[in-house]
């Protein structure tokens, strides 16, 4: 029972530092977005709002599961690894 918890909260420390890297990466891409002009603008400005909400979203899902600890149901466990999958991929194409 104690290895459990100690892997779920290395798990949760884990996806904040990712989660934590996500959002300077982000930040660095809106500055680079804020350089351009005119419909590039205005393209990337709308992706970094949609890349922010999928963060936000990550990070409250992890709020969730640190909330529950490792008793998490798998449905939040499945919703935050979609919510991850989702960041990733939209931080992949950005």
């Amino acid at each position: 029972m104690e290895q459990r918890k100690k892997e779920a909260q290395a798990k949760v420390e884990m996806l904040e530092a990712r989660l934590k890297k996500w959002g300077i990466d982000l930040e660095k891409f809106r500055a680079e977005a804020d350089k351009t002009k005119g419909k590039a603008k205005a393209k990337l400005g709308r992706e970094v709002t949609a890349l922010r909400t999928q963060l936000n979203e990550a990070q409250k899902k992890l709020e969730e599961l640190k909330k529950t600890g490792d008793a998490a149901s798998g449905e939040l466990k499945i919703g935050i690894e979609k919510a991850f999958a989702k960041l990733r991929k939209g931080l992949r194409q950005g």
